[in-house]
């Protein structure tokens, strides 16, 4: 069954940077850059959502998380159509190490390793990564 999914990622803001994670899409042969987060379980709010999937992906807890807005993303990824409705919020970590942090290692639900690292605009500019899900860039350097 296709069905529209629910995800909620939190974007994390220190000294004009913002943690975020790389991926690949080998269909697209695409490195893509995206916040910490993912889908909401039944039962659970958005704001819970992003709390336990950032615990469960790099073992940390967060504070004051804001919803900051909600994006409807149509996408393909590894060949295959995806609909989402994004809630991203704004949060702080616990552990104020993790700002002085080069590199923050996570893992997604399905086993698979990732490295999120603080990156500031001119970094993703240069890069030409894109930041995935598509309109979420508005937020990523904004107060």
């Amino acid at each position: 069954m296709i069905s529209i999914r629910a995800k909620a990622l939190c974007l994390f803001r220190y000294d004009e940077k913002v943690l975020l994670s790389k991926g690949y899409d080998p269909s697209k042969d695409e490195t893509y850059l995206r916040p910490i987060g993912g889908g909401v379980e039944f039962g659970e709010t958005s704001v819970q959502a992003v709390e336990r999937e950032v615990l469960e992906e790099i073992h940390q807890q967060i504070v004051h998380p804001k919803l900051l807005g909600i994006l409807e993303n149509l996408f393909s990824f590894d060949g295959q159509q995806g609909h989402e409705i994004v809630f991203v919020y704004d949060a702080e970590f616990v552990d104020a190490k993790l700002y002085q942090q080069v590199e923050i290692h996570g893992c997604e639900s399905n086993g698979l390793k990732y490295i999120a690292a603080w990156f500031s605009k001119e970094q993703i500019e240069s890069s030409r990564y894109p930041v995935y899900p598509k309109g979420i860039e508005q937020w990523l350097f904004a107060e």
